[in-house]
């Protein structure tokens, strides 16, 4: 009898473990999204133009190289947060009634002229500070997210991961000084360390959106010396970089942009290209292109343009554009006709899209 009992007592451990397993089995939670500021960009990253882009509340990363538009790219993300915010209706999150924009700019230098690209009552919004230890910003962004109530909203950025240390570095940095010696000990992995934990601890609050807050990192590209087969550049951040961001997007320069004015020719803007490298909410590996525009920003709608007609004639609102200008002119008159360049940009790459579909539909199905 006794035997028995065990056995029974066992079953019905065994049975209430798997009716803990099935009830802690829950989809991912939904996701809305940011915009980028480029609509070409916003198909890249989430598979949608208009209400697409950047995902909402979780953590995301741009890579790239010096000049490639990374910062470019981040200020774009606050700017239309700061402009639209408050206008979107979320079936997530609560109406937006505060806004809180944090740039942490641990370089220490902005060379962008801001006022002149995004107004003053923006530059004024947004919060700039300087923290230059992982520690402190850990604590600073968790510290926020945490305090965040009804209706509040929090877009933290981090200008740049690689140039932030730990606190034990800056302790090393600080005694080489003094004692005018070199830095005594090794990095340790103190930052990497910090990383895997304050991300496993943002993470599990922006598993059931309980927060609206996000989380954007900047970050280096970094060369791998002496090698041979794969690829060449990496991103510092270790593994926690890797397991935990939602969307990771690598970003270069794919040419200068130059006219001559008064007999002069001069660099006026960049063609930036971007991979998709990680994605949680759309198809990875997908590229966009767009254009920068030096004391401007992103050029959206030459950028739309670019990717329907490429440098040919545009047809357009049925009229023909062999002029660029006179084409972006036509465009920005009317909110009706840049919602109608939109859609014809979404309509344009659903349809590639699909025809990448349809060859997966048509193989035999192995069920």
């Amino acid at each position: 009898m006794a035997k028995i009992k065990r056995r029974n007592k066992t079953a019905k451990m065994a049975g209430s473990v798997s009716r803990s397993i099935r009830r802690r089995k829950t989809p991912d939670a939904p996701v809305e999204f940011l915009h980028s500021g480029s609509h070409t960009l916003n198909l890249a990253l989430s598979g949608r133009a208009k209400g697409g882009g950047w995902a909402r509340a979780r953590v995301l990363n741009i890579v790239g190289d010096g000049s490639s538009g990374k910062t470019v790219c981040a200020l774009e993300l606050a700017f239309w947060c700061w402009k639209n915010i408050m206008k979107v209706k979320s079936k997530i999150f609560p109406k937006v009634k505060k806004i809180t924009i944090v740039y942490n700019n641990c370089e220490g230098v902005m060379d962008f002229p801001l006022v002149k690209m995004y107004g003053q009552e923006f530059v004024d919004a947004v919060e700039w500070v300087c923290i230059k230890t992982i520690e402190e910003t850990g604590r600073d962004y968790i510290r926020r997210m945490q305090n965040l109530k009804k209706g509040e909203f929090l877009l933290y950025m981090v200008d740049s991961w690689d140039s932030m240390g730990s606190v034990a570095e800056e302790k090393r940095f600080d005694e080489s000084i003094k004692k005018d010696k070199d830095m005594e000990g090794s990095y340790a992995l103190e930052k990497q360390k910090f990383a895997g934990r304050f991300f496993a601890n943002i993470s599990g609050k922006m598993a059931n959106n309980s927060k609206d807050a996000t989380f954007f990192i900047i970050s280096q590209v970094r060369v791998k010396i002496g090698v041979t087969f794969g690829k060449k550049t990496y991103r510092a951040g270790g593994k926690a970089l890797d397991f935990y961001t939602h969307q990771v997007a690598w970003i270069a320069e794919a040419e200068k942009l130059r006219k001559t004015k008064r007999k002069h020719k001069r660099v006026y803007g960049i063609n930036s290209r971007v991979k998709v490298e990680r994605s949680k909410v759309g198809k990875p590996f997908r590229e966009s292109s767009f254009t920068i525009l030096f004391d401007y920003g992103i050029d959206d709608i030459s950028s739309m343009a670019d990717f329907l007609w490429g440098k040919g004639e545009i047809r357009f609102n049925k009229k023909k554009f062999n002029n660029r200008p006179a084409f972006i002119k036509h465009v920005e008159k009317d909110p009706k006709r840049e919602n109608l360049l939109i859609s014809k940009v979404e309509k344009e790459w659903a349809s590639i899209e699909r025809e990448f579909e349809k060859e997966v539909e048509g193989r035999k199905k192995r069920y």
